[in-house]
């Protein structure tokens, strides 16, 4: 008997084949949803809106994985503009990076100098920081490098995947940081012997990490469109009688809208993630494909021209 594979799930895995044949325009359409342009002045601008809403922001610039110091130069050149630039709008701002943008795989002595520089520009303008988690190659190196700017730099933050086996230990060992961390479910694809690839297993262990974090006296950054975690995450927050300054939501631009409102009603803070920059089309793919619920966007716009339009790519 052959497995029963849902029409859904075989419509999803057809638009992702079908991926690298969309015409650019039309990715462009949706990418707009959840990029926040293609310059600094787009991104302040996405952000400055977003303030009036109430809503916080982390800004990130888009690229991973270069492979010479000299792109690496000028990621820290954006990143330094960046954070100069975002000293014009009222606080809280945040950055976040991306070790791989800035030369982890090329040379980590000239990683930290790069770093250096932004995080003391960052603390010198009022703005955190919080380093990004990419794949598993990197893990090591991310937790070893946020110890050391921990050192010298209070408002800094780290992400850590809940899909990851190693994640609990991870955390409990930086617990006497009393660490602000960005909890995700991760999104890189990983062998099953070091990331968990069941949506439960995943959400009992985002769950585990939460209350570790909060017990631990550690500031948790909840990052999750799952109405599962979240209200779980509200329910944990609420029996603990913790207020709005112990903890806050992050979700992506463009997605999730519809919890957003439930978010802010309970009265905890919510931040959006607000990448933008030229390389936004191979980051939309990756994000499409990571996503089904955004190739289905590309489905209906073969069909429609009335579909997303708009947005902040222009």
């Amino acid at each position: 008997m052959t497995n029963f594979i849902p029409p859904m799930e075989l419509l999803h895995k057809a638009i992702l084949l079908a991926l690298p044949r969309v015409p650019k325009a039309m990715i462009r359409r949706i990418a707009g949803r959840y990029i926040a342009g293609e310059s600094i002045e787009g991104v302040l601008g996405v952000v400055s809106d977003l303030a009036a809403e109430g809503l916080w922001s982390t800004v990130d610039v888009l690229g991973e994985n270069v492979t010479s110091d000299e792109e690496a130069d000028r990621a820290e050149e954006e990143y330094l503009r960046l954070v100069e630039r975002l000293s014009e709008l009222a606080p809280p701002r945040q950055v976040s990076l991306k070790l791989t943008l800035l030369g982890l795989r090329v040379n980590e002595s000239r990683l930290s100098d790069r770093l250096e520089r932004i995080v003391r520009s960052a603390q010198r303008h009022g703005t955190s920081i919080c380093l990004d988690m990419e794949d598993s190659s990197t893990t090591d190196a991310t937790i070893r490098i946020f110890r050391w700017l921990k050192a010298e730099y209070a408002d800094l933050s780290l992400a850590i995947q809940a899909y990851l086996h190693r994640s609990v230990e991870d955390l409990k060992s930086l617990l006497p940081l009393r660490p602000s961390l960005r909890i995700c479910k991760g999104i890189y694809n990983e062998p099953p012997e070091i990331a968990f690839s069941d949506r439960r297993t995943i959400q009992e262990n985002y769950v585990h990490l939460l209350e570790l974090l909060i017990d631990g006296g550690g500031y948790p950054a909840i990052a999750t469109h799952d109405p599962w975690l979240v209200s779980r995450a509200l329910q944990m927050l609420a029996s603990r009688g913790l207020g709005r300054n112990t903890h806050e939501f992050q979700m992506l631009l463009g997605v999730g809208e519809a919890l957003r409102k439930e978010i802010l009603a309970s009265g905890s803070p919510l931040r959006l993630y607000c990448p933008y920059g030229p390389d936004w089309y191979a980051y939309s793919l990756r994000r499409l494909r990571e996503n089904p619920r955004m190739g289905g966007y590309i489905f209906k716009s073969l069909f429609s021209t009335k579909v997303l339009r708009g947005g902040y790519l222009k």
